[in-house]
């Protein structure tokens, strides 16, 4: 789930300008280096884990986007029998995505996007200016929908939640709410951040009476969020392994990389995969 506009995402057929992978990799290392050398690396792989994430897949794509084109690939292979999915925001335009052309080319295989989440609300009371478009869409495209909330650990959790609520109107046939959490608070004790996200997880459940799909890097899962929050369904971010997302943790969800290729996209996505067959996903759906 991009929290910033990539640039020159846009995919072309023809004309491409030829890419600079070697010039690429020392801007990406000269940007490391004046924000603070391994000092600066360590505050963001501890404050901002999303975006140290993103840097370090940047590096590994903008040097062999080869490599990440054919980890794509194998995953796809790999998991043909699930089930793939797309998550939007407003860093996709309305006119970005074309609904009835949406599907996976693999080899002489064509999968289709069965279900589609998007940011609904994020922080106290702000909202995604394409939540409602999208939402829509989805709907009339009989794709399974979802809505999630991003959380901002400095905010206040009530008002997050509520904010949700209001918000997003998940209906039945809906896939549960599902909660973002990728950044540690600045002005809170870790302590009062783990009760924080309960207090949304327990105000959000008690609406819905089903538990929230927790989404996550696969790195702030295992040192912050495991093992108070176990019992919730993981969607978890890892843009690295090929095989599973994880060995060691049960996973629902798996958005494998943000920059996946579909017909019926003219950017490039985040693509998810469930873990499951169509019986297991119903079970995630709203009654």
């Amino acid at each position: 789930m991009r929290k910033r506009r990539r640039k020159n995402t846009t995919i072309h057929n023809n004309n491409t300008k030829k890419k600079h992978p070697v010039r690429n990799f020392f801007i990406v290392l000269f940007l490391l280096l004046i924000v603070g050398g391994i000092s600066g690396g360590v505050y963001i792989r501890t404050y901002y884990p999303a975006i140290y994430q993103k840097i370090l897949n940047k590096l590994r794509v903008k040097t062999n986007s080869t490599y990440e084109n054919q980890r794509i690939e194998r995953i796809i292979g790999l998991h043909y029998d699930k089930i793939f999915g797309i998550d939007l925001s407003h860093y996709q335009e309305r006119e970005e995505i074309l609904w009835d052309s949406l599907y996976i080319r693999h080899k002489n295989a064509r999968y289709p996007i069965q279900f589609a989440v998007f940011r609904a609300t994020m922080g106290n009371e702000a909202t995604d200016k394409n939540f409602a478009h999208f939402f829509e869409e989805a709907k009339n495209h009989q794709l399974v929908r979802g809505a999630y909330h991003y959380y901002r650990p400095d905010e206040d959790p009530i008002l997050q939640a509520n904010s949700y609520l209001k918000n997003a109107k998940l209906e039945k046939g809906d896939l549960v709410p599902i909660i973002d959490v990728e950044q540690l608070p600045k002005t809170k004790s870790k302590e009062q951040f783990i009760a924080d996200i309960q207090k949304w997880l327990d105000i959000v459940e008690k609406h819905y009476k089903r538990k929230p799909i927790l989404y996550t890097y696969i790195s702030f899962y295992e040192d912050y969020l495991y093992p108070t929050f176990k019992q919730y369904p993981l969607w978890v971010a890892n843009y690295n392994n090929v095989s599973a997302p994880t060995s060691v943790f049960k996973w629902q969800m798996w958005q494998f990389t943000e920059n996946g290729i579909t017909a019926g996209a003219k950017v490039k996505i985040d693509l998810n995969i469930f873990n499951g067959n169509i019986v297991q996903l119903n079970e995630c759906l709203l009654k």
